[in-house]
């Protein structure tokens, strides 16, 4: 009785189908290595979630982020409404009329405004973070000129004696002194608290004396704050400059505005803002009856400018820049190892050695994220890429079996980690040099693969030629 035979599977086909699952196990690899990306990344997240509360703890004892509003000239005055009374005629049998003194207040902004100040950044420290913290003492000049006739208030309706200038910041705990306004004729009046109001954005009021209808009132005013990430100026003027200088040499400009002009070097940059009344959405004079006090802080917000004392890149965010390249050397790695195999006779690479490579690759994020929060970033990031480079090698040279393939690995591997660390410094020219170095590296392997004929392929020639002999 004969029996089925299976199918001989022809040995060309067998060396081709091995080759197959090569590449294919070399491809799941790669894949599956994103899993300890993605656990490396979720460290990261919570250590910067730790960072966060570290300066946020420090801003809330020193001083947030101050947005500085004024000064703006706020003068009572009453409007006359007649109201029907639901009870009670009159002696014709009407409904009673009556008629009301109703409080109102108009706000007048600075017909020119000039800001100066100096800003003193600093680095204060939480543990092992950092935040940046600044003090400053800025210097306002300008002159109101209110007028009530052109919103045909009349002169017996208005309350030069409860005239007040307001003045706001957004953080008052990281006030140390305000004022006192001095006006023209050598008059001072101190500032005082104002919460609770409806001004709560112009929390700082100071009484006034000398104001006019149609009247020049020329002001000089002192404010020192403290503050931390940022500092913000609200072009109030109906004609606003504004200069800033720091001798931090990382500014970040930001704002509805960007500076006219400036200087930014090692020694700490100065920057200079003009506004005009036309480019704000909000007018020059408003009474709090046509314009809710709300509704005016979310415009004069949205118009601030100012400078942000950003950090130069942080190693938290060179790391999380860092990890999006992994794949990078995960590919360039394997594909060098798999030339080897596939071009040398006589060597095998077990899967296993291929994930223990990986995983050693993977190893350099974590690693370089654990040595930042204590080392300087490059000094961390160099000793991460030896360190990888030194322990991908040794383990490499127990099974490419020659030196010289062992310092092409190395070589390679601490090329890409030099050429890396270029890429993360380079924040505005990150993406050329990122494409410039995959585009370079696909080239190197297309140059090195030109005469493979992959369709008579052998995974280990020296093998395949005993079984044919055989």
């Amino acid at each position: 009785m004969n029996l089925a035979q299976p199918p001989v599977i022809p040995t060309p086909v067998r060396r081709q189908l091995s080759l197959f699952l090569k590449i294919a196990g070399i491809c799941f690899l790669i894949l599956a290595l994103h899993i300890p990306l993605l656990m490396t990344n979720g460290v990261l997240q919570e250590r910067r979630k730790y960072q966060q509360q570290a300066i946020d703890e420090i801003a809330g004892v020193w001083g947030r982020s101050q947005l500085v509003t004024g000064p703006v000239l706020a003068v009572p005055y009453t409007v006359k409404n007649q109201v029907t009374r639901a009870k009670g005629f009159d002696v014709r049998g009407g409904p009673v009329v009556e008629t009301e003194l109703t409080a109102q207040v108009a706000y007048f902004l600075p017909e020119s405004l000039t800001v100066a100040g100096t800003v003193e950044p600093e680095l204060r420290h939480r543990g092992i973070y950092d935040a940046v913290v600044y003090s400053t003492k800025l210097n306002l000049t300008g002159w109101f000129q209110p007028d009530f006739a052109a919103a045909n208030i009349a002169a017996e309706q208005i309350q030069w004696d409860k005239a007040r200038v307001l003045f706001g910041v957004t953080d008052l705990h990281g006030v140390r002194a305000v004022g006192p306004f001095k006006s023209a004729g050598g008059r001072e009046a101190t500032f005082e608290s104002t919460a609770g109001t409806a001004e709560s954005f112009l929390p700082l009021a100071a009484k006034v004396t000398g104001a006019a209808d149609q009247a020049k009132l020329e002001f000089n005013l002192t404010a020192v704050l403290q503050g931390s990430e940022r500092l913000e100026i609200a072009p109030l003027g109906k004609a606003t400059a504004v200069t800033l200088q720091s001798p931090w040499p990382d500014p970040s400009f930001m704002g509805a505005l960007l500076p006219v002009a400036r200087r930014v070097g090692a020694d700490g940059f100065k920057a200079e803002w003009e506004s005009a009344h036309f480019s704000r959405g909000f007018p020059q004079a408003w009474t709090n009856r046509a314009l809710a006090d709300a509704d005016m802080a979310k415009n004069i917000a949205v118009t601030a400018f100012g400078v942000r004392f950003a950090q130069p890149v942080d190693s938290y965010s060179m790391a999380e820049r860092a990890q999006k390249y992994g794949v990078l050397f995960f590919v360039l790695v394997f594909a060098v190892f798999f030339l080897f195999e596939v071009t040398s006779a006589g060597l095998k690479i077990h899967p296993l050695q291929y994930a223990m490579v990986g995983a050693a690759l993977a190893l350099f994020f974590l690693l370089f994220l654990a040595l930042s929060e204590f080392w300087a970033t490059g000094l961390a990031y160099g000793v991460a890429a030896a360190a990888c480079t030194g322990l991908v090698s040794a383990y490499a040279w127990s099974f490419l079996k020659t030196g010289a393939r062992t310092l092409v690995i190395g070589g390679g591997l601490a090329a890409t980690y030099g050429y890396l660390y270029f890429v993360l410094k380079s924040q505005d020219y990150a993406l050329v040099a990122g494409t410039a170095a995959l585009f370079a590296a696909l080239a190197l392997v297309m140059f090195c693969t030109r005469r493979i004929n992959w369709y008579s392929l052998e995974m280990n020639p020296a093998a395949a030629g005993a079984a044919e002999s055989r």
